[in-house]
């Protein structure tokens, strides 16, 4: 198994995904809360606005760490001893 598949998860693997979508589903409810009670329209305007800042902010910060993974693994003096590994594996 290839050291990127093996770092690589799936979304649900990821505990930063899913107290993001945590997070975000309870903004959400918030937000619907607030709506079926009357909250005015500027608490509501802010509670979307925090809401689409948490939303962008994972985003962005998932966008930047990806690439430098992405980055690290190319510049790796180990990824030639890796490649030989696997091309080995895959002939037997």
């Amino acid at each position: 198994m290839s050291l990127v598949k093996s770092i690589e998860k799936t979304p649900i693997q990821s505990k930063k995904f899913l107290a993001y979508l945590f997070s975000n589903l309870i903004n959400k409810w918030i937000i619907f809360w607030m709506i079926q009670k009357g909250v005015g329209g500027s608490t509501i305007a802010w509670a979307i606005t925090a809401a689409a800042f948490i939303d962008i902010g994972y985003i962005l910060g998932q966008a930047a760490l990806d690439g430098f993974v992405r980055m690290a693994h190319i510049k790796s003096p180990f990824r030639k001893k890796e490649e030989d590994l696997e091309e080995k594996e895959n002939k037997d």
